[in-house]
């Protein structure tokens, strides 16, 4: 009976958080170009919604800064990174290709103009939503009133011209699902407005209908959605998968075998570093164990991790690294 109540305890918290994964960001941090605004103000709603940084670059390399900064926060748990904006545009290869070296996984979203990355980033980042914030990109002055509306709605942004809706602001109105548009600034044209009216969305002119100060997100999530059923099911399900994948591991009297021609030199320091420890070591120690610099460990340390040679586990602010399989010599 005391299996039974544990089991069922279990299968409830996995189906609570995989409900509440799905309000989690893809992502630890987003980058953007440092004089480029347009394409900060498009992020800020996002980050402000997930709690996440953004970070300011310049467009060819990071600064030494900047790369402790990003150091630091892959040694905290950070693995994911999003910079917005093209490699001839806005943020150049090198500076991506720094972030990966580090360990990061990256990914990158941009467009051919500004209203196509504001319109994939939406689509992409928030998949669905109600509200969404109008801006004409071309218009400094509604930058901050539209991010401030959206930050309050948490809602997208996205972008038109003068005279007419561009083709792939449409395209995201209609893959969003939006039924109420807020469109700042007096620059943009009544024809806007008749296209978003021939589209069947309702819209409200910010100075005109509405105070920006008026502007309140309806409702907030209700702790009920948490538990909402098809999410509920999957936590049910990948719960007892989860539960069945560790009694196999635990009833297990082998540990897996691994030639150890497959690892590389620097990787084999690494290994030998934990196996004298006795097979598990705090990750912060390995740079003086193996005189390696902290990201080129970080970096050794994922690859193996995602070989399932290391079993890596949050301790406090650092990692405890485990070996997870026996190194054979075979020729």
């Amino acid at each position: 009976m005391k299996k039974v109540l544990i089991l069922t305890l279990f299968f409830i918290l996995c189906g609570t958080m995989i409900a509440a994964s799905a309000n989690e960001s893809a992502y630890d941090a987003i980058v953007v170009r440092n004089d480029i605004p347009i394409e900060y103000i498009i992020a800020a709603p996002y980050a402000a919604t997930h709690n996440i940084p953004i970070m300011q670059v310049a467009k060819e390399s990071l600064t030494g800064e900047e790369e402790k900064q990003l150091s630091g926060y892959y040694q905290n748990g950070a693995r994911r990174i999003l910079i917005l904006g093209g490699m001839q545009s806005a943020i150049s290869e090198d500076i991506e290709s720094t972030i990966r070296a580090m360990g990061y996984d990256v990914d990158r979203k941009w467009g051919l103009g500004r209203e196509i990355t504001a319109a994939i980033f939406a689509i992409d980042l928030w998949q669905t939503s109600s509200d969404v914030v109008l801006l004409n990109g071309s218009v400094p002055e509604s930058y901050l009133v539209g991010m401030q509306i959206a930050m309050n709605l948490e809602s997208p942004i996205l972008l038109t011209d003068d005279n007419s809706l561009p083709d792939v602001t449409k395209k995201a109105l209609e893959e969003l699902g939006c039924k109420m548009i807020y469109v700042v600034g007096p620059s943009i044209d009544d024809s806007i407005l008749d296209e978003i009216t021939a589209m069947n969305i309702n819209y409200k002119r910010i100075g005109t209908d509405i105070s920006p100060h008026e502007v309140e997100q309806d409702s907030k999530t209700d702790i009920s959605d948490l538990i909402s059923p098809i999410p509920f099911i999957l936590g049910i399900i990948c719960g007892g998968v989860l539960l069945y994948t560790l009694l196999r591991i635990r009833t297990s009297k082998r540990m897996p075998e691994v030639p150890l021609f497959v690892l590389t030199e620097d990787e084999r320091k690494v290994v030998d570093a934990i196996g004298k420890s006795g097979g598990e070591l705090r990750q912060e120690l390995l740079p003086d164990l193996t005189n390696f610099s902290r990201p080129k460990v970080s970096r050794i340390v994922n690859d193996l991790e995602g070989k399932k040679i290391f079993i890596r586990e949050k301790k406090g602010k650092t990692y405890k690294v485990r070996i997870a399989k026996k190194f054979i010599n075979k020729d």
